[in-house]
């Protein structure tokens, strides 16, 4: 793949709409947003079952993985002995830290990360992996 427009999935865009519910559902998307969200990765993936990024080989300083398929978003960080793992399933439309649901306050992190992804991903120092 040449180029990836990351940007293409508005998931920025959708961020500021994350509903906050009480109890233990956590942060998610409405239920418009979340079919918005599949549609737009259907469109980003293309042909593709899910496509990867990472820059996994070029970091001594840690690393990111961005796994990004019709099941939903997987972004794992890992530096020094801090690992982070933050999901979002579309199915189960729920925000996820290391496995436990989380509410609106902790997306700032997984958001600012997913920022950082897209905002250098144009330089090409990621590795870009796609499964078909």
């Amino acid at each position: 793949m040449d180029h990836v427009d990351i940007n293409q999935i508005q998931f920025k865009d959708l961020a500021k709409t994350i509903s906050q519910t009480t109890g233990s559902v956590g942060a998610s998307l409405s239920e418009k947003d979340n079919d918005f969200l599949l549609q737009k990765t259907t469109e980003f993936l293309g042909l593709s079952k899910r496509i990867i990024i990472t820059n996994r080989k070029q970091s001594s300083d840690g690393y990111f993985l961005l796994d990004i398929s019709l099941k939903g978003y997987r972004l794992l960080s890992s530096k020094s002995v801090n690992r982070s793992e933050y999901t979002y399933s579309f199915k189960e439309n729920i925000f996820k830290l290391n496995g436990r649901v989380i509410d609106q306050s902790f997306l700032s992190q997984f958001m600012t990360y997913f920022e950082h992804i897209t905002n250098q991903i144009e330089h090409g120092t990621f590795e870009i992996i796609e499964e078909d």
